[in-house]
């Protein structure tokens, strides 16, 4: 079946459904990618133009059943174990000992949340490394929280089947020891699977499950234009406890965007970490920038 082109008019509509229901923000530059994307759910429903299928998206009868395809069509989805290996890097000889220490007298509770969390890679590799890293893990109680605006990249992420391409580049020791091959596709063991569960969440809105000790915000904030970024920062920050720290991803615009960066209140550590210190310890220059002394 022929489609025909998206039009401007048509273009401009889809990509305000798209910001009013996520707070994405398409640019014109973006015209091609997502009209590709749409025809494939487009050839699924036998529909044949843009309008049809704008108007199913807005009928109030049809469109709870589509919207997931639809959010997954327009969101990249892609991801790995272990992205980054600095980070994790970070995460397992910093972080980790870093909260052994702080809770060495009290209670031990780990909360991460991470945010746009898409296929659950992120989350799981973090729980590995708490598996891996943590002394008497047992003893801990431990509470990964991954949340998505996708219903069906939130199935995928609680099924924990991954193929090939999501676990080639973590550590071949760690691949046997907590997966279990299947043929083509990797299931991850039930000691991993249960420090972390998933659920939807809009970053546009407040995170109300409570705060946590680390937040992953990494390759999400590239989706939205500069007010939006500022208001899911905000709402972020917000969900960090004191001392707790938040990671950005590769491209991070905080640095270079000063009215990003007053609204995340917290210290600079080194590229993507971001930590919340006690208002009594930050000084005047980071509790207003969020910047550390030491630029990059």
């Amino acid at each position: 079946m022929e489609l025909v082109k998206l039009t401007s008019a048509e273009f401009k509509k889809m990509t305000k459904l798209v910001q009013e229901r996520t707070g994405i923000y398409i640019p014109e530059s973006k015209k091609t990618m997502l009209s590709n994307r749409l025809r494939r759910r487009m050839r699924a429903l036998n529909l044949d133009t843009f309008r049809a299928y704008y108007d199913l998206l807005c009928d109030p009868g049809r469109c709870e059943e589509e919207l997931p395809h639809f959010l997954s069509a327009i969101t990249t989805n892609e991801t790995y174990f272990f992205r980054n290996e600095s980070l994790w890097k970070f995460i397992c000889e910093t972080w980790i000992p870093g909260i052994v220490e702080a809770k060495r007298e009290g209670h031990k509770r780990v909360r991460i949340w991470s945010a746009a969390s898409s296929s659950g890679e992120e989350a799981y590799t973090t729980a590995i490394c708490l598996r891996e890293q943590l002394p008497n893990v047992a003893s801990w109680n431990v509470s990964i929280i991954g949340t998505d605006i996708s219903s069906l990249v939130l199935d995928r992420a609680a099924a924990a089947e991954y193929k090939r391409y999501a676990v080639a580049r973590m550590p071949k020791a760690l691949l046997k020891k907590w997966f279990i091959q299947n043929d083509e596709t990797y299931s991850l063991k039930p000691a991993v699977k249960e420090l972390v569960r998933f659920q939807f969440h809009n970053l546009r809105d407040p995170f109300p499950n409570g705060k946590f000790d680390l937040v992953f915000l990494r390759n999400v904030l590239m989706y939205f234009d500069n007010d939006m970024k500022r208001r899911v920062i905000k709402n972020v920050v917000q969900s960090v406890m004191p001392e707790g720290y938040m990671i950005v991803g590769d491209v991070d615009p905080i640095r270079n965007n000063c009215k990003l960066a007053e609204v995340v209140d917290m210290e600079y550590c080194g590229p993507n970490v971001y930590r919340k210190v006690a208002k009594a310890k930050a000084t005047p220059a980071l509790a207003h920038t969020g910047r550390s002394a030491n630029h990059e």
